[in-house]
């Protein structure tokens, strides 16, 4: 489980860092939020990708992911190349969208869209930038694949880094997005309405590839969570001599025991990953419906904590037979 704990940082940062982004573009080509915002939280994610990238080439590589038996090691070395093109594309976007300065709700008159050249660059490169996230995503999900029980399961295993994505990434820019609203109450309630229901359909969607897509190694470690008796050893010393007996022994192939099994774990990530946030976001569209953006906005910060414990579960859960 330690060996794994860079692996399950990378996949979260690698989610939350593609789907943040993937939502922000949507909200771009919308036109529905101010130009502020779109800049603001493009240089975050820019920054956030900068460390996702970093901690792939340390963490992540191929050479790493090599060493692990299970893994598919015919799409080990392709992980890098999307992820890096995702962050320099990501790059060029934020120029294009620093040099418009009628991006966002400025850009539109009457209701409609203002039609510009430095749009269309910008939402052509938006474009590629999210299909190099997209295909990151892929990669990722096809060297985890044969975690599988099934080939069917692996395909659903592949979709779950999607769908972990939209609601990692959506829940992170609608929180942001409900700051926004604290000093601009005047905006339309829509914006951050789109961006819950995509956080709702991405944590449904989890859900369902979840439970289809389960993996077929966590069963082996279940053992650790039985109690192994100790094995005490008594050493006998011989009179005059200055040597301390050892109290216990505890045999190398003995495992740890775990404060909680698998078992418990897996319902847990039910009720932090799934029942909590769901009930959560219901309830967090209803009050954008009401225009209570401030109470809203701090269940988004709840449903952040939730999903970010959930999928920090989840990836362990995963990855507990990894070997």
């Amino acid at each position: 489980m330690v060996l794994s704990l860079p692996l399950i940082l990378f996949i979260v940062m690698t989610e939350l860092s593609i789907g943040a982004f993937a939502v922000l573009f949507l909200l771009d080509w919308r036109n529905q939020v101010k130009r502020s915002f779109l800049v603001t939280y493009t240089f975050i994610y820019v920054f956030l990708t900068g460390l996702t990238y970093l901690f792939q080439q340390n963490y992540s590589t191929a050479a790493l992911l090599n060493s692990f038996a299970l893994l598919d090691k015919s799409w080990t070395g392709y992980l890098a190349l999307p992820l890096l093109l995702f962050l320099l594309l990501m790059v060029v976007y934020t120029v294009f969208l620093l040099a418009d300065k009628k991006a966002g709700v400025d850009g539109k008159v009457e209701g409609r869209t203002i039609r510009s050249r430095r749009r269309m660059l910008r939402l052509v490169v938006g474009s590629l930038t999210a299909i190099a996230g997209l295909t990151t995503l892929f990669v990722l999900g096809m060297i985890y694949r044969p975690l599988a029980s099934t080939s069917l399961a692996g395909v659903f295993i592949v979709a779950g880094f999607f769908a972990a994505a939209l609601a990692l990434g959506g829940v992170m820019t609608a929180m942001w997005l409900g700051h926004w609203y604290l000093v601009t109450p005047a905006l339309s309630e829509k914006p951050l309405q789109f961006a819950a229901t995509l956080v709702l359909l991405g944590v449904l969607a989890e859900a369902v590839f979840a439970f289809i897509g389960t993996p077929s190694t966590p069963a082996h470690p279940q053992s650790s969570s039985a109690v192994t008796p100790v094995v005490t050893a008594t050493v006998t010393v011989a009179p005059g001599s200055t040597a301390t007996p050892t109290a216990q022994v505890k045999p190398a192939d003995i495992p740890t025991i775990t404060p909680l099994s698998v078992n418990a774990i897996g319902w847990l990530r039910i009720l932090v990953a799934f029942v909590m946030p769901v009930t959560l976001l219901a309830f967090i569209l209803k009050l954008i419906h009401d225009r209570s953006f401030q109470s809203a906005t701090g269940m988004l910060y709840l449903v952040v904590v939730l999903t970010l414990a959930g999928e920090a579960m989840a990836r362990g859960l995963f990855l507990i037979g990894l070997q």
